[in-house]
């Protein structure tokens, strides 16, 4: 028998004699993060993962050491860094002189064993340059604004929505009465009298409400966000309002205007009489209006020519609710195009290359505003995508080498994009519509030939109708015409592109490589369903982040098809639009179909699980599906256990943090696919654990940096972040979520031990560690406590503590100085310490650790009432009465609670349940588990009996939601990945797998003393994945586990006798396996834990 000091020693001791060469080799080699790289930096980093043939001795499996070389495409090394003294795989940095642009090389790298022995080298990695700013060499290119005005007829209303100018079909009239049918469906309906064009004349404005105003028109353009104030004549409401947010009620509006008296008046009341003589010299053009984001619809306009002296003479009389055929003929006099830019902007570019001799390679380099596609000789290459603020754009690249070489020498191949810009929104910053492009071909006799944009160019509007907004966060209605489709005719003379700056300019100063990519397929339908009325419904068995697809065997030429996406259905089978199953949101597709047969493909991704296809039969489509749309992530750990609770809700959590993903963390696919802060980092806490995700996370804690650059750089506000960003709605903060970014970039650091991107977050994590210092007041009531902690609005104001608001569970929102907003503060400050610390800054290290101990105090000594944790305290100093679930679970969780209440505190939440919303259940989790509570976190995390994930499985959920309980008549979502944030701890403390060091080559698994019988499942580290496969036997637990090359694992287990099994751990000793006692740190065996260290290769634990 081996005790465990043998053990330990025969496990991790002297390696034995080296073979020559050595036994590690580089894998998975990665230039500036990517596996195929196409845009490197000129001076990129290089990282590898380390394996070992199986027969290898795996305790020679870890790196002391590298060298590394870069060659040219002729094979010539252009840099060796010789041979290196390091363990680190991540992050080495090219030491030789720049790289070209648009450039091919390789690298490769040979790794040196724990013997010190190199090993093999590796293949060869190619990899490509990208283009520095100054070497695009291209404008950037655009079109007039204009093209078709946004009218459209769809669901037997006449719908209007964001410009500022649409004339009505009149003459100029002195005097008039228009009456009109209407309802303003987002923001205020709007009438221009008197107007000679945007911004001139009156405005007669009617919003949901039922409130009348008459001002002043104002002038504006897309993409401003709003509609300027202006003077205001008159105001009024009418006696019955409707409820606040109604969008549903039609209402009658009758105005009329002789040149001298204004007259409103709603439902037959007259509201406003108006004495307003109009200017010899004033136009009297009647037009609507709607502004920024806003939108009406009309089921009747009818206009009176009421000239004194002359008999009344009806100018027009428009339905547009009997029927679409007849609302088109009606829009038929109307003026359908605009000469002001459009909410949702598509344009078509098209351009030509000659080849000139035989293709030996291509590239083609893309930015856009926001999204295009490119297509060269036909063929789709290259999608593109960017929603940032000036200078914080992503460019994109292809190699294009295979598509052109099978060209003939001396053709023309024609290259085109299809740009959409959609106007600010959530997740979007405004800017102007943009196209940037560089395609160069290198010939196999040495010469390139290059096309870039800017003159030559051609640029028209493509076919898409406007349809106004799916709702009031500015996301447009997508409508592809394909009767418009199918009349361009390439042989007509367009338009020249209006090139409106050589890159880099000012809208679009500087681009970055893109270092993020989506992945998704196809996927059919579960099954087909038929509601009451017939009406055919795709089912797709889960809610998809995805762009429906449909393919017609037979369209009618002009009909338009209003395919409708949805969550949920109606009790008749159809989809149901109403506000809470649609998130508010207009989630249909208009489709206007051409003859014969047709694809019909969208470009804008929705959340979705149904696909309702209205007034056409099964035999008039091939194929039905949908195009997924998520984030690329690098690898995917697994967990399964005795539990099937537990397990479903862990593939809801899958899914989840995997959907919760696109171009960026969103807060849902479908309403707001903005990043928010605390929606990124609690999405990012599961998909760097589940997916080995850094690229995102990277790409998101940046944006947030930049954000603090563009819009919080006061000595007063230093410190706060966009609540959102990218973002079209400008500077807006929400406090707390300021203080979780420092805590998210620990974490970072943590999986990866990227030391760059913390320096470079630094200065910004040690703001924010100073904007909590600011409002820690040193004397008054609330002296020592962070208070009224500036920043925020309305039901933000200085801490949004959870959301949505049922799921703060009655917190005092009346505290100014907030528990959880203090707790936060602590985590802003401990964060920023150890990292100040890993990045060298001592002395910051010990201010802001000092810092957060003193607070710390102060919340245990403060906030504490009569043995438990209160909500915070009121402005003169008294304690809150209120005790909520984060008040404890809050400090608890950040270890902030003293030793002596620790244990008292866990207790108390444990039998409260679930009483916090998904925003911040993973503070809950974290508090339980830090106690050993793990059949409390089992119990909230499979209880169909109280709020949580086991309740919406229950309920048919699919995609984890923003709040427990959808509350009729919110907005609430229903694809809110925030609650995915527990697949940390899952497989962290269910599994049982969790880093113990920067980059993840040191873990410790320790499976949970719990009522789990058995679990299974691995976890991604820098070197590939740990595995572990434990079971409960007894008071013991059998384990098996797997630890890659270059990781270390401590294997912690209940204190007891256990059989060991390696890889030829005692082969000197004539066996392969032993038996070992495992002793607590005391030396006894009973209770307690014991420790192994462990190197590469397969281990079991059996208790003998």
């Amino acid at each position: 028998m081996v005790d465990q000091a043998g053990l330990k020693e025969a496990a991790t001791g002297n390696p034995t004699q080296p073979r020559s060469p050595g036994q590690l080799y580089a894998a998975n080699l990665l230039t500036d993060g990517l596996a195929h790289c196409l845009t490197a930096a000129p001076s990129p980093v290089f990282e590898w993962q380390l394996r070992q043939d199986d027969d290898g001795d795996p305790a020679l499996a870890r790196q002391t050491g590298h060298e590394l070389e870069v060659r040219d495409v002729h094979g010539g090394v252009v840099w060796s860094s010789g041979q290196v003294a390091s363990a680190a795989q991540r992050g080495i940095p090219y030491g030789g002189p720049q790289l070209e642009d648009d450039t091919d090389y390789t690298w490769r790298v040979r790794i040196m064993d724990a013997a010190g022995v190199p090993g093999p080298w590796s293949d060869l990695q190619p990899f490509s340059t990208g283009l520095a700013d100054n070497s695009w060499q291209a404008g950037w290119m655009g079109r007039a604004p204009g093209g078709r005005a946004p009218l459209e007829i769809l669901n037997r209303a006449l719908r209007v929505a964001g410009s500022p100018f649409l004339p009505l079909p009149s003459p100029v009239l002195s005097s008039f009465r228009l009456e009109a049918r209407l309802r303003p469906v987002m923001g205020r309906a709007g009438l221009l009298l008197r107007s000679s064009g945007a911004g001139t004349g009156l405005l007669v404005e009617l919003d949901a409400a039922g409130q009348v105003l008459l001002r002043r028109a104002p002038g504006w353009e897309i993409p401003s966000p709003t509609a300027p104030e202006t003077k205001i004549l008159a105001r009024a409401a009418a006696r019955v309002q409707a409820r606040e947010g109604a969008t549903g009620l039609w209402r009658n509006l009758t105005v009329s205007d002789d040149g001298r008296t204004i007259r409103v008046a709603l439902d037959g009341v007259e509201l406003l009489a108006v004495d307003e003589p109009a200017a010899a010299d004033e136009a009297g053009v009647l037009a609507l209006h709607q502004g920024p984001r806003s939108q009406a619809e009309y089921a009747e306009l009818r206009l009176t020519d009421t000239t004194p002296g002359q008999p009344e003479a009806l100018v027009f009389d428009h339905r547009f609710d009997m029927d679409d055929d007849q609302g088109l003929s009606c829009l038929a006099d109307w003026p359908r195009t605009t000469a002001h830019r459009q909410p949702d902007e598509w344009t078509l570019f098209r351009a030509a290359l000659r080849l000139s001799g035989t293709v030996r390679r291509a590239r083609l380099y893309v930015a856009a505003h926001h999204h295009a596609q490119l297509s060269v000789a036909g063929t789709p290459c290259l999608d593109t995508t960017s929603f940032g603020y000036p200078g914080e754009g992503y460019y994109d690249a292809a190699d294009i080498t295979e598509i052109l070489a099978g060209q003939p020498a001396g053709s023309t191949v024609p290259v085109t994009a299809l740009l959409h810009w959609y106007g600010p929104g959530q997740g979007r910053a405004a800017g102007v519509p943009g196209l940037l492009v560089r395609l160069t071909v290198d010939y196999d006799d040495g010469r390139r030939d290059v096309l870039v944009s800017g003159p030559g160019w051609s640029a028209g509007e493509a076919p898409y109708r406007q349809s106004g907004y799916r709702n009031d966060e500015g996301d447009p209605v997508e409508h592809l015409d394909a009767q418009a489709a199918a009349s361009l005719d390439v042989a007509d003379d367009p338009a020249a592109a209006v090139v409106t700056g050589r890159h880099p300019s000012s809208d679009f100063p500087r681009l970055h490589p893109r270092r993020t990519f989506l992945a998704g397929g196809f996927v059919a339908p579960r099954q087909f369903l038929t509601a009451d009325d017939g009406t055919m419904v795709a089912d797709f068995g889960q809610v998809l982040p995805a762009r429906p697809e449909v393919d017609f065997l037979d369209g009618v030429s002009g009909r338009t098809v209003m395919l409708r996406a949805g969550y949920a259905l109606r009790t008749d089978g159809r989809v149901d639009a109403g506000k809470t199953a649609s998130q508010n949101t207009d989630m249909s597709f208009p489709y206007t179909q051409a003859s014969g047969p047709q694809q019909f493909r969208a470009s804008v991704h929705l959340g979705f699980r149904y696909l309702e296809l209205p007034g056409i039969e099964a035999a008039e489509v091939s194929r039905v599906g949908a195009l997924t749309v998520h984030g690329a992530h690098p690898g995917e750990g697994s967990f399964s256990s005795s539990d099937p609770v537990l397990d479903a809700v862990f593939g809801l959590l899958h899914d989840s943090s995997l959907y919760g993903v696109q171009e960026q963390f969103v807060d849902t696919p479908t309403r707001e696919k903005g990043q928010f802060l605390a929606d990124a980092a609690n999405i990012s806490y599961a998909t760097m654990a589940l997916f080995g995700e850094h690229a995102y996370t990277a790409q998101a804690l940046r944006e947030f940096a930049w954000s603090a650059r563009r819009y919080w750089t006061s000595s007063s506000e230093k410190g706060r972040y966009n609540a959102v960003y990218p973002n079209g709605d400008g500077k807006r903060d929400i406090p707390d979520f300021s203080l979780m970014l420092p805590e998210w970039a620990g974490e970072y650091h943590l999986r990866t031990g990227d030391l760059d991107l913390i320096r470079e977050l630094l200065p910004h994590l040690r703001d924010t560690a100073d904007y909590a210092l600011r409002h820690i007041p040193t004397e008054g009531p609330t002296a020592g406590l962070v208070t009224r902690l500036g920043g925020g609005s309305g039901p933000y104001l200085h801490g949004i503590v959870d959301w949505p608001a049922p799921g703060r569970f009655g917190y005092d929102m009346e505290c100014v100085a907030k528990t959880t907003v203090n707790a936060q503060a602590y985590s802003a400050l401990v964060s920023t310490a150890r990292l100040c610390s890993v990045a060298g800054d001592e002395s910051a290290a010990v201010r802001y650790a000092a810092a957060a101990r003193t607070l710390a105090n102060a919340i245990r000594t403060r906030l504490r009432v009569d043995g438990v944790m209160v909500d915070g305290l009121h402005p003169d100093g008294t304690p809150s009465s209120h005790a909520s679930q984060h008040a404890t679970s809050f400090p608890l969780s950040l270890e902030i609670t003293g030793a002596a209440y620790a244990a008292a505190d866990a207790a108390r939440i444990a039998g409260m349940g679930m009483r916090q919303g998904p925003m911040t259940v993973h503070r809950l989790v974290r508090a339980l588990l830090g106690q050993g509570r793990t059949d409390a976190v089992l119990d909230l995390i499979t209880s169909k009996d109280q709020p949580g994930w086991a309740r919406l499985l229950d309920r048919g959920a699919t995609f984890t939601w923003e709040a427990w309980d959808l509350e009729d008549g919110t907005d609430y979502s229903q694809s809110h990945a925030w609650s995915a944030s527990v697949i940390k701890e899952i497989l962290e403390h269910l599994l049982g797998i969790r880093y113990t060091a920067p980059g993840g080559n040191d873990v410790l698994i320790e499976p949970p003393l719990c009522r789990l019988e058995h679990a299974r499942g691995s976890v991604p580290v820098g070197n590939g994945y740990v595995h572990a496969n434990w079971r409960r036997r007894g008071g013991l637990v059998e384990l098996e586990c797997t630890v890659p090359p270059g990781t270390t694992a401590t294997v912690r287990l209940p204190a007891g006798t256990y059989g060991l099994k390696g890889p030829g751990t005692f082969s000197d000793q004539g066996a392969d396996a032993a038996v070992v006692v495992s002793a607590g740190e005391d030396g006894h065996q009973a209770g307690g834990t014991g420790d192994f260290r462990v190197h590469t290769g397969t281990w079991t634990f059996t208790p003998a």
